[in-house]
């Protein structure tokens, strides 16, 4: 398990390592872009996710970025209301992005999602706060359509590599979302 995250430590400091490459480098805020994810599904389960983001363009390949991450979810049983529950997941994510070619790019994620213990630990067997922090290494790649020189809807793949049984969601991880050039 330390290979995958010294692998992510790498991955991380990539960008300040091709900067310091090209002495000539210049902020272009044409290259900045934002975007994310929007999901919901309604009935007795019921989910909402918005998830922002901004990135830079560091190459015409290779980009990263930032990300805010808000989800809701609940469950109404109409037999059984005692067993009704809802909860809020909030988080942050940081990206690194590698265009393989022009619709297919690598995806590597650091995502930190805070989480209800009463929602995911309901007996308190692993955890004894109220809130608990679950980091999330994700690794994958995805399809890209562009729709603009610096636009696009992606769809992706991820993989968890450190998932644990406190994580919300299983692999694979399927995504869909958009970045929007600015």
């Amino acid at each position: 398990m330390k290979r995958f995250y010294l692998f992510f430590l790498f991955l991380i400091f990539s960008p300040a390592l091709i900067c310091q490459n090209d002495n000539n480098f210049k902020f272009d805020k044409n290259r900045l872009f934002t975007g994310g994810n929007l999901g919901a599904q309604f009935g007795t389960s019921t989910f909402l996710d918005i998830s922002p983001i901004v990135g830079y363009y560091l190459t015409d390949k290779f980009s990263f970025g930032i990300g805010a991450i808000y989800q809701y979810a609940s469950y109404k049983d109409k037999y059984y209301p005692a067993y009704n529950t809802n909860t809020s997941i909030f988080g942050a994510k940081f990206f690194l992005r590698y265009n393989i070619i022009e619709s297919i790019f690598a995806h590597a994620e650091y995502e930190a999602l805070n989480l209800e213990t009463e929602y995911f630990d309901p007996m308190n067997y692993r955890h004894s706060t109220p809130r608990f922090f679950v980091h999330s290494i994700l690794i994958g790649g995805g399809y890209r359509q562009p729709i603009g020189e610096f636009s696009s809807i992606n769809l992706m793949i991820l993989y968890n590599i450190n998932e644990t049984i406190d994580s919300p969601y299983r692999n694979p991880i399927i995504r869909m979302g958009f970045d929007i050039g600015l």
